[in-house]
């Protein structure tokens, strides 16, 4: 349970969400498609836990006394990232089955035991994040970390002009925070930014410690005791700038880039003047949408529109819907964000820093 806040947004006619909906839902219909996970996402799912498992036990038996552990270990990173970008992803969104004890039991597998507590994802991505994409005080994707202005609203500090030249490097951060402070201080807090959580089950306390003591145990705990201490440390730690620096640049190139909107409520109504789904479209940006490796790669998430007007669709049938989205955004002069590569957006991404680093508040 959390304290939702009070933005709302101009629904009470939807003209937009009723014209896509319609076409989005026709294609399910007439095709007899479900809309959660196939045989191509539970092919994804087995393929990446076995690379997961064959880089492991490689790291603990062939290279174990080898300086090349490190490269196993990133490549650890980069499995460990597609599987929270495919599995965990569709699964904390119920959207990789109808089966919700399939769903949680991937969501534990693919965020919790690979060190994200998926109690507070699904808190914070799930409902703060995909309800109130780039509100600045209320999305905590934008918030204003120590080192990092993600927002126009926010007021610059000296050393944001900087952040476009450290930025990449302090992402690598990212996922060893989650593992030993950012979690625990939203537990202890009862609190994810300026969103209140007034009750966590005993339950979910018992996943959050058991999903970080069995990720330590994996992936430090017993390398420490096969390995030199000196290779299993350095392997860890690359391993989580690896991990954290492809996460974060996988969802920053999403919202925090040029042409993207950053809408503050009617100080008056509290109002954000837009139905929401026409919200999420300015707030969002798609990148590198015909590379199929990418797509592969990052589940979907290149496809961060339509991700973002359907959460509980699978990632899978996101190119179809996109065509559905783009011919809706015509019709009614809507502009659609996408930028045709990665690195273009990776670009935009920087400039968008940098910009940000010197920028007067709004």
């Amino acid at each position: 349970m959390l304290f939702m806040h009070k933005v709302s947004f101009l629904n009470k006619e939807r003209p937009f969400k009723n014209l896509l909906d319609e076409k989005v839902k026709s294609y399910f219909a007439e095709n007899d498609i479900k809309d959660k996970g196939n045989w191509k996402l539970f092919h994804k799912t087995i393929v990446l836990f076995v690379l997961l498992i064959v880089c492991y036990v490689l790291i603990l038996t062939v290279f174990k006394n080898s300086w090349w552990a490190i490269a196993l270990f990133s490549a650890l990173a980069f499995i460990k990232s597609s599987i929270g970008f495919n599995v965990m992803h569709d699964a904390a969104h119920g959207s990789y089955s109808k089966n919700k004890g399939l769903n949680n039991a991937l969501s534990f597998f693919g965020g919790d035991l690979l060190g994200i507590s998926t109690f507070f994802w699904k808190i914070k991505h799930n409902i703060i994040h995909h309800t109130y994409t780039n509100i600045d005080g209320i999305d905590d994707d934008i918030a204003k970390y120590p080192y990092y202005r993600f927002s126009p609203e926010q007021k610059p500090l000296w050393f944001h002009k900087y952040q476009h030249i450290y930025g990449i490097p302090l992402y690598g951060l990212l996922s060893i925070n989650w593992i030993i402070a950012d979690d625990y201080m939203k537990l202890f807090k009862k609190q994810i930014h300026t969103t209140p959580i007034t009750t966590i089950k005993n339950k979910d306390r018992f996943t959050f410690f058991f999903g970080k003591l069995l990720n330590l145990s994996i992936f430090l705990f017993i390398p420490l005791m096969v390995m030199p201490w000196s290779i299993a440390i350095v392997s860890y730690i690359t391993m989580h700038i690896v991990l954290g620096i492809t996460i974060a640049l996988v969802f920053q190139m999403a919202h925090v880039v040029e042409h993207v909107d950053f809408p503050m409520p009617n100080e008056v109504t509290n109002k954000i003047e837009n139905e929401w789904m026409i919200h999420q479209i300015d707030t969002t940006a798609n990148f590198a949408m015909n590379n199929k490796f990418i797509s592969w790669f990052v589940g979907g998430l290149n496809y961060q529109v339509e991700h973002h007007l359907y959460p509980r669709i699978s990632h899978i049938h996101y190119p179809k819907i996109s065509e559905f989205v783009q011919q809706t955004c015509k019709e009614l002069g809507v502009e659609y964000n996408a930028f045709p590569t990665f690195w273009k957006a990776f670009v935009s991404h920087m400039k968008f820093l940098k910009y940000l680093g010197t920028a007067p508040a709004s």
